[in-house]
């Protein structure tokens, strides 16, 4: 039932990204006098349709994209079966306006997508929003594992317990603050400064980059103690008797000073583990039932305290410069991450995402916050589709036939040439774009699929 509701709030959100991208080539096509036959949540067969003036308003059976199909398609095809050297500019036509007004159409499409993201983005900073997050205290990964690793935090000196209070000058409010830091520098050494034992230490780190994402790495875990946050009603943990507040001690007789010590002791798969813990300054202990299921979780029916933030409300201005600013850094790191797989320095087959995967990704991402609550639950959801929205309108420039910056590559050709192309040349780019379309599919398809079995 839980992936069931993932995939159709995955779907309702990538629908929204797609018909802000889609409404932007409509209007401006409309604008230009271009006929739109039709405008297409989804592709394939149509499901849902209904026509209004010369539009077909269509929702098809493939949610995972859609188009806007503008006149002049029969035009192409006419041209080339008579084999003439020019298409007819027949009025309606994308082939009728001048290549400028091609651009802004082509165009149109990533600019909503932009311009969607900095909108939604800035009514989100303006109104401010609560996240949860750790504080700066860390644990070293190199502790928790068996292999022998060595990580950059090793390297640097860091040790668990440690509080970092500055990376690269800039002051630390939590361990997400590490997390978008660290992910942003791969490869740069930077400087950062930890409190250890009430000294103040100064130290050089140098994050590493992770092969699967291409964000920077440096080995380190937030420390969070192991306070009870909430205790799901029939859950183990309420059959034990565990309470919000409680702070757990001791496990199965094994010292327990945060969350990796007790996922630790749970390693093994045990049937059952004896907890120690203090609940009004007073010691208890009770006994723990676990049950696994085929995958070899379990669900403990309780979760471990973080701190909770609150960002300030911006005025009206500071909001839009806030969405303005996040929005550009969305393409900022964009860039980094395709100059990253065609450097070879991620493995493609982790980094790129097909349109299920994504579809998954927001579901489980929204469903997971409406958890907490419908505000966060909301705003987690945006604001993913934002962070979608924005690398939509940087993937779609790109120039690369059948995508919209090919489109506009062909246009500024006409412009600079001063001529119009053959029609099987124009055939032959299309053709192009769409073995490259599908061979996309295919490859993300399957990265997607290899994705699903591996989790």
């Amino acid at each position: 039932m839980e992936v069931f509701i993932n995939i159709i709030v995955g779907l309702l959100g990538l629908g929204i990204v797609v018909f802000v991208h889609e409404a932007g080539h409509f209007l401006a096509a409309k604008s230009f006098g271009i006929t739109v036959q039709a405008f297409s949540i989804g592709w394939g067969k149509k499901i849902f349709s209904f026509k209004k003036g010369e539009t077909e308003y269509r929702i098809s059976l493939l949610p995972l994209g859609g188009y806007c199909q503008l006149k002049g398609d029969e035009v192409l095809r006419e041209a080339i079966e008579q084999n003439k050297d020019r298409i007819e500019a027949e009025e309606g036509t994308i082939f009728s306006v001048a290549p400028w007004k091609r651009i802004v159409v082509f165009f149109s499409g990533p600019l909503m997508n932009l311009i969607f993201a900095i909108v939604i983005l800035s009514i989100i900073w303006f109104n401010g929003f609560t996240y949860f997050s750790p504080d700066s205290r860390i644990i070293l990964a190199s502790d928790y594992n068996n292999q022998g690793e060595v990580f950059p935090a090793d390297i640097a000196g860091l040790r668990s317990g440690d509080r970092v209070i500055e990376i690269d000058n800039r002051t630390i409010r939590n361990y997400q603050h590490i997390r978008e830091i660290v992910a942003h520098n791969a490869e740069r050494r930077m400087d950062i400064v930890v409190a250890r034992e009430e000294r103040i230490i100064g130290l050089e780190i140098e994050p590493r980059r992770d092969r699967r994402t291409g964000a920077g790495v440096i080995g380190v875990l937030p420390w969070i103690d192991p306070v009870i946050a909430k205790v799901e009603p029939g859950s183990p943990a309420d059959l034990a008797g565990l309470m919000q507040g409680d702070l757990i001690t001791e496990v199965s007789g094994i010292p327990v000073n945060n969350q990796m010590d007790f996922l630790g002791v749970l390693e093994p798969r045990p049937e059952s583990v004896n907890i120690r813990f203090i609940r009004n300054r007073a010691t208890h202990s009770t006994s723990l039932t676990l049950i696994y299921n085929e995958e070899g979780q379990t669900n403990l029916g309780f979760g471990f305290s973080v701190d909770q933030y609150e960002t300030p409300r911006y005025s009206l201005f500071g909001a839009a410069v806030k969405g303005v600013q996040e929005s550009f850094s969305i393409v900022f790191v964009s860039i980094k991450g395709l100059r990253t797989i065609f450097r070879g320095d991620v493995d493609i087959n982790q980094a790129v995402s097909g349109p299920i995967r994504i579809t998954y990704m927001v579901g489980e991402l929204a469903t997971t916050a409406f958890g907490e609550s419908i505000r966060t639950g909301l705003i987690s959801f945006f604001r993913f589709l934002c962070l979608i929205s924005v690398v939509l309108f940087f993937m779609n420039l790109l120039p690369i036939p059948a995508l919209d910056g090919g489109h506009i590559i062909f246009a500024l050709c006409e412009t600079i040439f001063r001529r119009n192309f053959k029609p099987k040349v124009i055939y032959r780019y299309q053709i192009v774009g769409f073995v490259f379309i599908i061979m996309l599919l295919f490859f993300t398809l399957f990265n997607d699929i290899l994705f699903f079995i591996s989790r």
